[in-house]
């Protein structure tokens, strides 16, 4: 299985009002796979090569990824009854609790050799913004690769401002497991909404 052959990746990035730039690298099996993903001046490059010969490549807009096809509007149709809900779903806050038992599970498997950024991040609900940094400060204090990560809050506009680089890899073999304890977490969850034990 190819999964049991680790990912080598690298990632960095600098982003502004004016300009956003980066460059992503992931290979596998010791570069037999190559796919690099770049952004300059408002252009996409992405690129697959096999044994170091590029056989895919093509460039884009970043304007044309956001464009939407018109579909035709489907005939009205008789509105059915909404069908009950027997499931609750999950709430921000139970989406953070499970995140606080499964994020330093999905760090275990990837070895970073560098990891450092010094971002500004905003959303377009301020109160999202505000569960975000909170979020980070949480986990920045509890495991030692976020020593290096610093990050600030916009509550004023969206987007990212700043620079990060990472590299290091990952060993896809290893989430097999923590799928598995996701997914308990998650139906653990939902049994404790229900009134279950």
């Amino acid at each position: 299985m190819i999964i049991i052959f680790p990912v080598i990746f690298s990632f960095s990035g600098e982003f502004s009002d004016n300009n956003q730039r980066f460059n992503s690298r992931v290979s596998l099996i010791h570069g037999l796979f190559r796919l690099q993903i770049r952004l300059e001046e408002k252009i996409v490059k992405i690129s697959f090569a096999l044994f170091g010969l590029k056989i895919i490549g093509f460039k884009k807009s970043i304007s044309e990824f956001g464009k939407k096809q018109k579909k035709e509007k489907p005939a009205k149709q008789k509105q059915k009854k909404p069908v009950k809900q027997t499931v609750k779903k999950l709430s921000v806050i139970d989406w953070i609790v499970i995140a606080r038992k499964i994020f330093p599970k999905l760090l275990k498997p990837i070895k970073f050799k560098r990891f450092e950024s010094d971002l500004t991040i905003g959303f377009s609900n301020p109160a999202v913004t505000g569960l975000f940094i909170s979020s980070y400060y949480m986990f920045r204090y509890t495991l030692k690769i976020m020593r290096d990560i610093q990050i600030q809050a916009d509550f004023s506009k969206a987007g990212i401002f700043g620079n990060i680089e990472l590299s290091g890899l990952i060993h896809l073999v290893q989430y097999i497991s923590i799928l598995i304890f996701t997914y308990k977490q998650y139906r653990r969850r939902i049994r404790e909404k229900k009134g279950g034990v």
